[in-house]
């Protein structure tokens, strides 16, 4: 059956769609806050406040995570991701990618890395599925980028990986782990430890400032670095973006985004 879609889609839109909702969100609940004050019913104050809310959240949106809408800078932070791959990594064995959504990362890497055998694996919930988040979307652009024959999807999650001890030589992950609600975020990368060989390398790209960070129950990085090197993990390190070339300006340093990797003993 032949392809509808001639180019692989990998809902980058979905951000763009979100920040446009809330700035059209403001400005209807101001216009509606001025009408009120004209017509003398209701509370023109509610509307207003509300509308300001989301003018200003969609504003910061815009000024933290809208370059995940710009092809060029999507394109800077695959790039960097890549090369920093290649330092780390010899490029071939099997390679685990968690949370792979609709395999960009996955499909990347065994584009260039022919040497490699990848499978990406996700939960796709319904409530990604509705932004066309799925397996089979991940499967047809692996078939449009021509390489479904070393990069395969299956649904598992990534608090209990079906897989042996030891079986991968490369686990990445890429702006997942943070989607993952558990009460100590510690317990994905014993998963991910788990699942590498000796040897072998994970490098995890998400955001790890405030918040973020609290979740594995630490106070700082050099707390999460010496807990991960507790686990059987030398080179622990966290390279954030600014410091490793990727310059996506405005306010993205604002949520700590960067790699955290090491090598399993």
């Amino acid at each position: 059956m032949k392809e509808k879609l001639v180019e692989p889609y990998y809902g980058y839109r979905l951000m763009k769609y979100f920040i446009m909702a809330l700035i059209a969100g403001g400005i209807v609940s101001i216009a509606l806050a001025i009408a009120i004050v004209f017509t003398t019913t209701g509370s023109s104050i509610l509307c207003g406040v509300l509308g300001v809310i989301l003018l200003s959240s969609g504003a910061f949106w815009h000024l933290s995570m809208g370059w995940v809408n710009d092809p060029e800078k999507i394109e800077l932070v695959k790039d960097n991701f890549l090369d920093l791959l290649r330092n780390v990594w010899a490029g071939n064995g099997k390679v685990l990618d968690i949370g792979t959504g609709l395999g960009r990362v996955a499909i990347e890497i065994a584009k260039r890395f022919p040497e490699s055998q990848v499978i990406g694996v996700d939960t796709w919930t319904k409530g990604w599925k509705l932004f066309g988040m799925t397996k089979a979307g991940a499967e047809r652009n692996a078939r449009l980028e021509g390489v479904s024959n070393r990069c395969t999807f299956q649904t598992d999650s990534a608090l209990d990986l079906p897989f042996e001890d030891g079986e991968f030589q490369l686990v990445v992950s890429s702006f997942a782990f943070h989607e993952i609600k558990v009460p100590d975020r510690i317990v994905l990368l014993k998963e991910v430890i788990r699942v590498l060989a000796p040897d072998g390398v994970f490098v995890i790209c998400d955001p790890f400032s405030g918040s973020f960070l609290k979740a594995y129950k630490v106070k700082n990085m050099p707390e999460l670095l010496e807990k991960v090197q507790q686990m059987g993990i030398e080179n622990a390190k966290f390279v954030g973006f600014k410091e490793a070339g990727v310059n996506l300006g405005r306010l993205a340093n604002i949520w700590g985004i960067g790699y955290l990797s090491g090598r399993r003993v």
